[in-house]
């Protein structure tokens, strides 16, 4: 075993080579370390003030200010671990991260400290390795150190499936910021207001004490503010109803003039207290009344065509819009013999095969078993297997076309109209 001070028998300065190997020799073994730094648990590491000082402006002010005078810091609330990681990159400029959750605590020391240089090598490294289950994890860092890119790719991640993610138990692990954050963000695409609605409900549950009874009243007390960035004004009256009064969270009085609000009352006739935000309306851009979904493009042939019953038909491909739809029913209106329609089953599939609802009819009139939400900016597929014998004029394959055929009729109740204009036959 080497004496102090020296490798292999000799002064370590004569053994190591350049300024690399120097400083990495002082981190490790402490040699002519002038600084204690007492972290979580107790845990005691030496390090050198001149380091620290040479990284962070914050340890500038602390060891090398007019007031330094103590060759002791004590920072108890800091992991020691993620702070070893962080005076890794201070003598070294570099660490060895083995999860995205040990990034993101070595993230929020770096960022506390002021130096971005381990912060940004925090950063690339979470998002490189960034996944559904650590998402929230990061999305919660995000807020707390107003990180937008890092912000942006969680709420990229998150609108693969919002809805699964706003109703996982994660959610309710997260501060009461990270939730505001996540009702007021107009990018997340919820396939409706009342998925983000029983979140915060879920969310003040679980910050109820083991000993709080667990009414309305108590929850409301746990969600304070944020009830009123729930974007009630987007629910309709029926999705009021079942969704917030069984909750008790909101008094009747308040239940009657939240419903009045949705029913069109002028909002300046509603009482101040009302836990209503008219501000926070709209989740995105919707499609209003009688405009037409563009940039249909149909898998068609251009010539008359029978197809057998229960022959599967491709209605429309790569189906992409400019807003967020949910399709509660469609109706395939038919020309020909069959006036009353031919049914058949519909189903929409997403652009990795999924189908994400689906829908069954005697007639020409095709009601979802549930809403099918189209995302902006992804593209969908419309399939249809009539019932009957069926004989379509497809038209001709236009790329990027408008279906004159293919309107939404009315966006505020959520349904589509989509026709098929050609003669059918036994």
């Amino acid at each position: 075993m080497d004496e102090k001070g020296t490798l292999g028998g000799q002064p370590w300065q004569m053994v190591l080579k350049g300024n690399m190997e120097y400083l990495e020799y002082l981190h490790t073994s402490g040699e002519y370390s002038d600084l204690d730094i007492i972290l979580s648990e107790g845990v005691c590491i030496k390090a050198h003030s001149l380091i620290l000082s040479m990284n962070s402006p914050v340890f500038g002010a602390m060891l090398m200010g007019p007031m330094a005078t103590s060759k002791q810091l004590n920072l108890p609330d800091d992991p020691h671990e993620a702070f070893r990681k962080l005076l890794d990159y201070a003598y070294l400029e570099r660490m060895d991260l083995e999860s995205v959750e040990e990034a993101l605590e070595v993230y929020a020391q770096a960022h506390k400290y002021l130096m971005e240089s381990p912060r940004k090598f925090c950063l690339e490294y979470i998002l490189k390795h960034l996944t559904e289950e650590t998402m929230l994890a990061a999305l919660e860092t995000s807020f707390a150190h107003e990180d937008k890119e890092l912000k942006d790719k969680c709420i990229e991640m998150l609108n693969r499936d919002p809805d699964a993610v706003m109703s996982s138990e994660t959610v309710s692990q997260l501060s009461k910021e990270a939730v505001r954050g996540l009702l007021m963000n107009d990018d997340i695409d919820f396939s409706s207001e009342a998925v983000p609605f029983n979140g915060l409900i879920a969310w003040g549950r679980a910050q109820l004490g083991p000993e709080e009874e667990p009414s309305g009243s108590a929850v409301r007390q746990k969600i304070g503010d944020l009830l009123k960035e729930v974007r009630f004004l987007d629910m309709s009256c029926d999705e009021f109803v079942d969704t917030v009064f069984g909750t008790d969270v909101l008094t009747h009085t308040e239940c009657f003039y939240i419903l009045w609000a949705i029913r069109g009352a002028d909002l300046s006739t509603l009482p101040e207290d009302t836990p209503l935000n008219p501000g926070r309306r709209g989740r995105g851009t919707t499609l209003r009344k009688g405009e037409e979904l563009s940039r249909c493009v149909l898998d068609l042939s251009g010539i008359w065509k029978d197809y057998p019953a229960s022959t599967e038909l491709v209605l429309v491909e790569d189906l992409l819009i400019d807003a967020v739809i949910q399709i509660h029913y469609m109706h395939i209106y038919c020309s020909g013999d069959f006036p009353g329609g031919c049914g058949g089953a519909l189903k929409i599939m997403d652009d990795k095969g999924k189908t994400i609802s689906s829908a069954t009819s005697e007639d020409d009139d095709f009601l979802f078993t549930k809403p099918a939400v189209i995302r902006k900016d992804k593209k969908y597929r419309i399939l249809f297997r009539p019932k009957l014998k069926v004989s379509l004029y497809r038209g001709h394959k236009g790329g990027g076309r408008k279906v004159e055929d293919a309107n939404l009729s009315c966006s505020l109740s959520h349904f589509v109209l989509f026709g098929i204009r050609g003669p059918m036959s036994n």
